[in-house]
């Protein structure tokens, strides 16, 4: 497998008036292709804040991050839109949907700062999409005529718009049913075994046996749980 993301002694801090909150204290983990990764810890054990640096939506405090095997701690405003647009699509517990648009005009937005897709193929990519993910007839569809399994995959199909390498997916099945929790981690299941690498934070003890590492994030460090 190839290995997408290196992490190397990666820390992060919070300063406040009172002291330095190490949130992050050392973490030294790689992330490979064609792999879904299953992150849990407690409630302020930093899960969050791990995946906003994966997703170049926050600064580490040291050490490294690299992207195929490049340094993202030198990168602009700029060139970190630009790896995300590129490298990396995002699923959040919210849906984040557009609640004017249709299903398949949500799916479209990312798109429209992509220059590689021409204008006149973005409306048969989003249908394909929606299609990947059992959406095709409720394409014409507002969110709000959608149910929250529905609008999550709206969602997953939005963050494929371009093709991404990583999937980074921030508790995505915590608004959902038992039932729809399933269906959203099968999908996920799928996209990593296309070659993507999936990275997913969740609560959920159902998660296990779908990923292909289970990681615990405590105490700032990330270690491997085994089955």
């Amino acid at each position: 497998m190839t290995k997408i993301i290196e992490l190397i002694n990666l820390k992060k801090e919070y300063k406040t008036p009172k002291e330095n909150l190490e949130v992050l204290k050392g973490i030294n983990y790689s992330f490979e292709q064609g792999k879904l990764y299953a992150i849990k810890g407690h409630s302020g054990s930093g899960k969050t804040t791990l995946v906003r640096i994966l997703g170049l939506m926050d600064d580490l405090t040291s050490g490294e991050y690299l992207l195929y095997n490049k340094t993202t701690k030198s990168l602009s405003d700029k060139e970190s839109s630009y790896y995300r647009m590129k490298h990396i699509g995002f699923i959040f517990q919210e849906y984040n949907l557009n609640p004017y648009l249709k299903a398949y005009e949500n799916v479209i937005v990312p798109m429209l700062i992509n220059k590689k897709i021409k204008p006149q193929n973005r409306l048969s990519k989003a249908e394909n999409l929606l299609s990947d993910v059992g959406l095709f007839e409720r394409k014409d569809h507002f969110p709000k005529e959608l149910s929250g399994g529905e609008q999550q995959r709206v969602a997953i199909a939005r963050a494929l718009a371009n093709n991404p390498d990583i999937i980074i997916a921030d508790e995505p099945t915590g608004n959902l049913d038992k039932k729809n929790e399933k269906i959203i981690f099968k999908i996920l299941k799928q996209m990593a075994e296309s070659g993507k690498c999936v990275i997913v934070v969740s609560h959920s003890d159902e998660i296990s046996s779908y990923a292909d590492v289970n990681l615990l994030l405590e105490d700032g460090l990330l270690s491997e749980v085994k089955k």
